[in-house]
């Protein structure tokens, strides 16, 4: 018998593709073929690390059509019926938004309600990590045994904070040194500090709960911060 198949909307970024993923894992885990539309721009981060979705690529363009229209379309061909829009905000489509559970929860815990996942379920992100590719970056980047990884440019928004090196401890900022965001995961273990926008690179360190010193620079968009449980110093 064919499994049931599910469908999830949510084109794009980085960041709330992570804190989704642990959505499709959940529904995969119970017997669901899962199908997500993505802006094929980001398919490198995706396609490898999590092998229980099949990602279907969407060519980039203008709202509403790209993060709405052209998902639902690809999740019609390919037979998916029972489809559940992540968004908690959708110009254009205000329609497909449950606006009153989008006023009373917070964006990221709106994506686990609209599904009926469980919110714990958040910090359950399952990942086929690439070991090669991360020892790889990381002694392409690390000269230190102790240093400090900072993010400071995000899509939306940048920061910039003074963190000086020291003879005895390396600083790293995170930029565009390859092409998948998984592969910063071991420099990010290894860390003695953490010092990171609200971003993609902050989610995965939330939702893997990696431990250590950190510290969060919150989105001066409040509403589109997310909830943490781990321990963090929170940053103006």
């Amino acid at each position: 018998m064919a499994r049931p198949k599910k469908g999830l909307i949510q084109s794009r970024g980085i960041g709330d593709i992570i804190i989704a993923l642990p959505i499709a894992k959940y529904f995969s885990d119970r017997g669901y073929d899962v199908y997500w539309p993505l802006d094929r721009r980001f398919l490198s981060h995706f396609v490898e690390a999590a092998p229980y979705v099949t990602f279907l690529p969407v060519e980039p363009g203008v709202d509403p059509p790209f993060y709405y229209d052209n998902p639902l379309a690809k999740l019609r061909e390919v037979g998916c019926s029972d489809i559940h829009v992540l968004y908690n905000a959708l110009r254009g489509r205000e329609q497909v938004v449950d606006k009153k559970l989008a006023d009373y929860v917070t964006f990221d815990r709106y994506k686990y309600a609209v599904t009926g996942v469980p919110f714990r379920e958040k910090w359950k992100l399952s990942l086929v990590r690439n070991p090669e590719r991360e020892q790889a970056l990381y002694d392409r980047l690390i000269e230190q045994k102790t240093y400090t990884v900072c993010h400071f440019q995000g899509s939306a928004y940048r920061a910039e904070l003074d963190v000086p090196a020291t003879p005895e401890s390396q600083v790293i900022r995170i930029s565009e040194v390859t092409d998948c965001v998984f592969d910063w995961i071991a420099i990010l273990e290894r860390a003695a500090v953490k010092v990171l926008i609200d971003s993609c690179f902050a989610n995965l360190v939330e939702q893997l709960s990696i431990p250590g010193k950190k510290a969060f620079i919150r989105n001066p968009l409040v509403p589109f911060s997310p909830v943490l449980i781990n321990d963090w110093e929170f940053l103006r």
